[in-house]
C-alpha cells in the first residue's frame, strides 16, 4: 500500500486520477457583479464527488450540484473527459468579498467565514456509469479570480478483484474497512491563506470505526481485473486496519474474507491509497497476491450473523435449519424473495433498514414466527395481494404481509408494511393484519401498516388482526370491511389492531379511514386503534373517519373512536386518549352503538380522555355508548366531549344521544367525575328500564366561554380566570391545541 499524490501525479496514466470542477468564468476587463458570476472550476489534481472513472481521467457529469456561498448551482459539463465545469451562480452571496464553494451540495455546509463541514456517511453506494465506479469523494474550493480551484479533503482507498476457476461470476456485495480511528463522521475544514490550501481542523465521529463501500448491483467477478474506491476521512498513526470482502456464490452462500494490518499508517488528503495486489476469488478461497485471505467464520452469533445481500442468499437460508433455529440473520440491501418460508421462523432478523419484496402474488414472507424477533425490516410487493395464501391452523386461517402468524412471546421493532391487500374468504375464523394476521401473546413495538385493506374477515386490524403488547404502533392505510356475499362475518375491526388481548396497547394512532360496506352476519366492533380490547388502552387516538355505509342490517355494531368494545377483564381503562376522526352512519341502519371514546363497555374505566368529533348512529354518546352488565362500577373521570351528534332510529331522528354515557343493563352504575359536554345533551341516559346509571357527579357540569357561548368549550376550558370547583391538573396544549388532562 503506498500513497498516490494526486497534485503531482495527475498526468500519470497509471493511476486513477479524482477531479472536480466548479465554474466562474468572469467577464475580463470588468468588475465583476457579485450576484451573478460564470466560474471555470479547476481540479488541482484531486478528487471530487460523483467522478467517473474512466482510464485516468477524471469529469464532471451534467447535474452534478455544487454549493457556492450556501447556495446550491448545477453544473454544464465543459465536454467529456475533462477536469473542467461551468455554472452560472445567479443571485451567489458574496462571503466578504471571497466565494467559497463545496462538493457535493447535499453533503456540505457554508459558513460566513468561509468553514466548510462535510458529513462521510456510513456507508458509500457503489453505482457504476458506462463501467467506471462513481465515487463520491468531498471537495472544498476557494474563487481564485474567476475559477474555483477544488482540492479534495480526504485520502482515497483503491482495491482490485477478480475471479477465477468456479470464482467466475460470483457477485461481490461490499468492502468493508474498518480501524481503530473513526472512518465516519463530521468533518469541518478551514482555508489556509498562507499555503493556499483546505485544511481538516476537526472531525467528530465518536466510535465509527467502520465504513463500507456497498453496491446497488452486485459487482459479477470476472477474470478481467476490477478497480473499487472508497472514500476515507484523513487518519493519522493508526494501529490497525481490516478490509473486509463480502461474496456470495452461485447457490448463495455468502463468505466473508478478511485481511489485516497492524502497523502505523496514515491515510492524507489528496491522496489515494493503492492495494496493488489483486484480491482473486476462486470459489472457494480468496488469494491476496499468494497469500490466502482469511475467510470468516459466520455461525449466526450475535457477532457474527448470516448474511442476506439478496433474494439467492435468503432462499440458502430458507432451505437449512437456519431460520428455525434462534440464529441471528443481517439484512444488508433491499432483497426480492419469491417464496413463503412456510417452517416456523425462531431466527433474529435485523432488516437494518432494508425493505422486502414480494414477487410473487399473494403470499407473505412467513408462514409462522415461533419465538422469533423481527425488527427494522419494510414489506412491500410487486402488486397488491387479492387471493393470499393464508396460513392454517385447523380451521383457523391467518394471514398477514409480514408474516401470517406469529406466538411464543416472538417481538417485532420497526416493522412496516406497504402491501395492500383484499382477503375475501369463505372460513369460519380467519384473521388479516397488514403485518401479522395473529400475534397473541407477542409483543410488537414502533410497528406500522401503510397498505390498505378489504377483508371480511373475523379478525381485522391495521397492523394486526390479534395482537399482543403493542406500543407506538400506527395505521395509515384505509380499512375496508366487505365481502363477495351478501353478508360480513367480522366480529372485531380496528385501526391498529382487531383484538387486543395481551397486557397493552399504548402511545398508539390510527389516521386511516375504516368503511363498514356490508352488512353484518354477527354483532361486531369497530374502533379507531382497537375493535375490541380486553386491556389498558394508554396514550392512543384516533383521527381517521369511520363510516358505517349499510343500509337495513339488523346485527349490533359498536363503534368507538378509539375502543369498539371491552368484554372482560377487570382494573383496565382508557386513559390519556382522544379522538377527533368523524363516526357518521346511513340513516337507516340500524342498533348502531356509537361512543366518542368507546362504545361497548363491561369493565373499562375511561379517564383523562376526550372526543372532539361529529356522531352519528342509532344510540350515541360523546365517551361510552352502551354498558351491557357491567362488572363494577366504571369511573369515567376528567374527560369531555365537543361535537354533533346525530341519532337515527331506523331512518328517523330519535333521541338517544348523550353527553357522556349511555345506558348500563345492571345494578352497578358509571360513576361521572368532572366530565364536561355541552349543554345540549343529556349528561347520561337515565329513562330505560332497569337502567340503574344513577351517577355520581362531583362537577358534571357543562361549560360555556366568558361570553356564555356553549359551543366554544376549548375556549371555555382555556379560558383565563379559576377552574371549575373539583377540576384536576390539566395544561394546554399548543399542537393540536386542545385540552390535555393529567393523571
Amino acid at each position: 500500500m503506498k500513497p498516490y499524490n494526486f497534485l503531482t501525479k495527475m498526468k500519470s496514466d497509471k493511476f486513477v486520477v479524482f477531479l472536480f470542477a466548479l465554474l466562474c468564468v468572469a467577464f475580463a476587463g470588468c468588475n465583476r457583479d457579485k450576484d451573478s458570476e460564470v466560474f471555470t472550476a479547476i481540479t488541482q489534481g484531486f478528487s471530487g464527488s460523483k467522478d467517473y472513472m474512466g482510464g485516468n481521467i477524471v469529469y464532471w457529469s451534467d447535474g452534478d450540484v455544487l454549493r457556492i456561498n450556501g447556495g446550491t448551482y448545477a453544473v454544464s459539463v465543459d465536454g467529456e473527459h475533462s477536469n473542467r465545469a461551468t455554472v452560472n451562480a445567479e443571485g451567489v452571496a458574496d462571503f466578504g468579498g471571497e466565494y467559497y464553494a463545496a462538493y457535493p451540495a447535499s453533503m456540505s455546509s457554508i459558513a460566513a467565514n468561509g468553514r466548510v463541514t462535510f458529513d462521510i456517511t456510513e456507508e458509500e453506494t457503489y453505482s457504476a456509469a458506462g463501467g467506471n465506479q462513481v465515487v463520491h469523494s468531498i471537495m472544498a474550493a476557494k474563487a481564485n479570480g474567476s475559477k474555483l480551484l477544488f482540492q479534495n479533503l480526504c485520502a482515497m482507498l483503491h482495491f482490485k478483484v477478480k475471479g477465477s476457476g468456479s470464482g467466475r461470476g460470483a457477485k461481490l456485495y461490499a468492502v468493508e474497512v474498518e480501524s481503530d480511528k473513526p472512518l465516519w463522521g463530521t468533518m469541518t475544514a478551514d482555508y489556509n491563506d498562507a499555503t493556499g490550501n483546505w485544511e481538516v481542523t476537526s472531525f467528530s465521529a465518536d466510535a465509527n470505526t467502520k465504513r463500507t463501500l456497498k453496491f446497488t448491483s452486485p459487482l459479477v467477478l470476472s477474470d478481467a481485473e476490477q478497480d473499487c474506491y472508497l472514500v476515507v476521512p484523513p487518519v493519522s498513526e493508526g494501529t490497525s486496519f481490516t478490509l473486509r470482502f463480502v461474496v456470495e456464490n452461485s447457490d448463495g452462500t455468502v463468505k466473508v474474507f478478511e485481511k489485516n494490518k497492524s502497523a502505523d499508517y496514515t491515510f492524507d488528503k489528496g491522496n489515494i491509497y493503492h492495494f496493488n495486489d489483486v484480491n482473486t476469488y476462486d470459489g472457494t478461497k480468496m488469494m491476496y497476491g499468494g497469500n490466502e485471505v482469511v475467510a470468516r467464520t459466520m455461525d449466526g452469533s450475535e457477532v457474527y450473523p448470516y448474511q442476506v445481500y439478496s433474494g439467492t442468499s435468503w432462499n440458502h437460508l430458507m432451505t437449512g435449519a437456519i431460520m428455525g433455529s434462534a440464529k441471528y440473520i443481517e439484512l444488508n440491501g433491499d432483497i426480492e424473495v419469491g417464496s413463503t418460508y412456510n417452517g416456523s421462523f425462531s431466527a433474529i432478523l435485523d432488516g437494518k433498514g432494508h425493505t422486502i419484496t414480494l414477487t410473487t402474488a399473494n403470499i407473505s414472507l412467513i408462514s409462522a414466527v415461533v419465538g422469533g424477533k423481527i425488527r427494522n425490516v419494510t414489506i412491500r410487493a410487486n402488486s397488491p395481494v387479492t387471493s393470499p395464501v393464508l396460513a392454517v391452523n385447523g380451521s383457523t386461517r391467518y394471514f398477514g404481509a409480514l408474516a401470517c402468524r406469529a406466538y411464543s412471546n416472538a417481538e417485532f421493532v420497526n416493522c412496516v408494511n406497504k402491501v395492500s391487500m383484499t382477503c375475501d374468504v369463505d372460513f369460519v375464523t380467519v384473521f388479516v393484519g397488514g403485518l401479522l394476521g395473529n400475534a397473541n401473546n407477542c409483543t410488537m413495538t414502533d410497528c406500522r401498516n401503510e397498505g390498505n385493506i378489504s377483508s371480511n374477515a373475523y379478525y381485522i386490524g391495521g397492523v394486526a388482526g390479534q395482537g399482543g403488547i403493542m406500543t407506538r404502533c400506527s395505521n395509515t392505510g384505509a380499512i375496508t370491511v366487505t365481502s363477495s356475499s351478501d353478508a360480513v362475518k367480522t366480529w372485531y375491526c380496528g385501526g391498529v389492531a382487531g383484538y387486543a388481548n395481551s397486557t397493552s396497547v399504548t402511545d398508539c394512532y390510527n389516521t386511516g379511514t375504516i368503511t363498514i360496506a356490508k352488512k353484518s352476519s354477527v354483532a361486531s366492533y369497530y374502533g379507531g386503534v382497537c375493535g375490541l380490547a380486553n386491556v389498558n388502552v394508554t396514550g392512543c387516538y384516533n383521527t381517521g373517519t369511520i363510516a358505517c355505509n349499510v343500509p337495513t342490517d339488523e346485527t349490533n355494531k359498536y363503534v368507538g373512536g378509539v375502543v369498539g368494545g371491552n368484554n372482560d377483564g377487570t382494573g383496565i381503562a382508557i386513559l390519556n386518549c382522544y379522538n377527533e376522526g368523524t363516526i357518521t352512519a346511513d340513516g337507516s341502519v340500524k342498533s348502531m352503538y356509537v361512543g366518542g371514546l368507546l362504545a361497548y363497555d363491561k369493565k373499562m374505566s375511561i379517564r383523562n380522555s376526550y372526543a372532539y368529533c361529529t356522531l352519528q348512529g342509532t344510540y350515541v354518546c360523546g365517551i361510552v355508548a352502551y354498558g351491557d352488565g357491567l362488572g363494577a362500577n366504571v369511573d369515567i373521570e376528567n374527560c369531555y366531549y365537543y361535537g354533533t351528534i346525530t341519532c337515527y332510529c331506523g331512518e328517523i331522528p330519535c333521541n338517544n344521544k348523550f353527553g357522556i354515557a349511555g345506558s348500563s343493563i345492571n345494578t352497578n352504575k358509571y360513576v361521572i367525575d368532572r366530565c364536561y359536554y355541552l349543554s345540549d345533551y343529556t349528561i347520561c341516559h337515565s329513562s330505560c328500564t332497569n337502567n340503574g346509571t344513577s351517577a355520581t357527579l362531583s362537577s358534571a357540569v357543562s361549560l360555556s366561554d366568558d361570553a356564555g357561548n356553549s359551543n366554544s368549550l376549548r375556549d371555555a376550558l382555556n379560558r383565563s380566570g379559576s377552574l371549575p370547583s373539583g377540576w384536576s391538573q390539566w395544561t394546554n396544549c399548543a399542537s393540536p391545541a386542545h385540552v390535555v388532562f393529567g393523571n
